[in-house]
């Protein structure tokens, strides 16, 4: 039993690094080609070609669902036993293309909403987007109508500093009378 774990984790570098070589291998075969065809220093594009290998949007579906495909067999096999590998397999694969498909729709919706020109517009931060949404009870101010907020609390401080003035000056008089009125009751 403890031979076999020991040996899992190298089957499974082995298979890590099998696929790695395979990949950069393909890489690097696709790069002669397109280097010999394109380039006039075909090996330097050969050798840059096996470390990027080109991928378009349907390219990263395949390629997500292989991978998820070889992860969920593999993970199937080592946790259910051999009986689960094709259904794992499957149920990852769909899975894997899946994710890979819906990321590549919103990835290519992002980038024609920012290709589009908006140097007029300030760009908004994170913050103030997430303020702009209707179900958010905050809302994201510009300086003149936080400039216009804070004249309008001013305004109010300033018409409750004059009513307490004219408080003041009301009980003033009060207490004035009122001591009028004693010196006057003194005197008589």
């Amino acid at each position: 039993m403890a031979t076999q774990e020991r040996q899992l984790p190298i089957d499974i570098m082995k298979s890590a690094l099998t696929v790695g070589a395979l990949s950069g291998g393909s890489g690097l075969l696709f790069g002669s080609v397109a280097g010999i065809l394109r380039s006039p220093h075909p090996v330097i594009f050969a050798l840059a070609a096996s470390g990027q290998w080109p991928v378009s949007p349907r390219h990263s579906i395949y390629a997500s669902g292989i991978a998820g495909g070889l992860s969920g067999g593999i993970v199937a096999a080592l946790t259910r036993g051999r009986a689960n590998v094709v259904p794992g397999i499957i149920v990852f694969s769909i899975f894997g293309s899946l994710s890979q498909a819906i990321y590549n729709s919103v990835d290519a919706s992002r980038s024609t909403s920012f290709s589009v020109d908006h140097s007029d517009t300030p760009s908004a931060n994170f913050l103030q987007n997430l303020a702009s949404k209707k179900w958010i009870p905050m809302k994201s101010l510009s300086d003149k109508e936080y400039e216009g907020m804070l004249r309008e609390k001013l305004l109010k401080v300033e018409v409750e500093m004059a009513v307490i003035d004219d408080d003041i000056k009301k009980l003033k008089a009060k207490k004035d009378s009122k001591l009028v009125e004693t010196e006057m009751l003194g005197k008589e």
